[in-house]
């Protein structure tokens, strides 16, 4: 026969077991569960060379033969030295105290010149007594290849320097352009860092310019008037300018774009008007704005032609 539980039959069971725990019978426990806590070394100061080893995350492996240069937070040389042509390693002649802060700079031809604020780590007791150099890793890449195409927005390409974009043939006033830029190459690509010893920023745009000021311009950047010569500067990301192939999978695959809308503005019949689209590495916005240069060391990359027509 089935057993019928009533309520009141629960509000005697509470009642018992409250009376049970009031006694000391039973006992809840209060105190909240305490995660056990992972042993760990306590990190030492010390005072030891550094040992810098420089790798390509791309492509994998160390770079033989890389420039290491060391310079004070004074921006005062340190020292300059050379990855072993047996490894990938360089390191200092001097000892280097932990939480010293450094500016280091790595250099390769055909690789990205890169930048790194290092402070000297510290290191557990057991390395502290049995290594003799303190170990820094640094990472650059092999400087992608570009190329850049430039399609409108129905669709149609253009030539550099060839082919015109025009108004009246398009019956638009206004037409908006895809310019694309292509990294060719694999596991290369560009990384971003900051000069301390000239103050710049080490980025990668694509400048628009031209030398008229009839057409129209929207999209394509933060505006730099220079004598007769207008520039927009659009900075181009990383990971766009990055071409990653993994196995037989492009994680990265090295293609990013500006879009800008050209307009008609004051443009006669017959008249055209040149825009240069380039990519320079190694840029800077304001070192640009004042000295007419993106930077001591900025070159380009790759570069493109429009013509506009009216």
């Amino acid at each position: 026969m089935a057993i019928k539980i009533k309520g009141w039959h629960i509000a005697v069971i509470a009642i018992a077991i409250l009376l049970l725990w009031y006694a000391g019978y039973i006992k809840f426990s209060t105190q909240p569960i305490q995660q056990q806590p992972q042993p760990s070394e306590n990190l030492v100061s010390v005072n030891k060379p550094l040992q810098f080893a420089v790798v390509d995350p791309l492509a994998g492996g160390g770079l033989v033969s890389a420039g290491v240069t060391v310079y004070g937070t004074d921006k005062t040389l340190k020292e300059s030295l050379t990855t072993a042509t047996d490894g990938y390693t360089a390191q200092t002649a001097l000892p280097y105290s932990s939480d010293t802060s450094l500016h280091v700079k790595v250099s390769k031809a055909g690789y990205v010149t890169r930048w790194f604020s290092v402070v000297v780590p510290k290191m557990t007791p057991s390395d502290a007594q049995s290594l003799t150099t303190n170990y820094i890793p640094l990472q650059t890449v092999n400087l992608g290849t570009y190329t850049i195409k430039v399609t409108d927005q129905f669709g149609t390409s253009y030539t550099s320097g060839s082919t015109k974009l025009n108004f009246t043939a398009l019956t638009v006033s206004t037409c908006s352009v895809t310019i694309s830029i292509y990294n060719t190459e694999d596991n290369s690509g560009y990384i971003s860092s900051y000069d301390p010893l000239n103050n710049i920023n080490l980025n990668v745009p694509l400048l628009t310019s031209t030398t008229d000021s009839k057409a129209t311009v929207t999209g394509a950047g933060s505006s730099v008037a220079r004598g007769t010569n207008t520039y927009w500067i659009s900075v181009v990301s990383d990971d766009g300018l990055t071409r990653q192939l993994v196995g037989n999978e492009y994680v990265k695959p090295g293609v990013t774009s500006v879009t800008i809308t050209f307009g008609k503005g004051s443009l006669a019949a017959g008249e055209t008007q040149n825009f240069v689209f380039t990519l320079y590495d190694y840029f800077d916005q304001s070192y640009f704005a004042a000295n007419g240069i993106g930077g001591p060391y900025a070159t380009s990359l790759a570069s493109f032609t429009l013509i506009l027509a009216a």
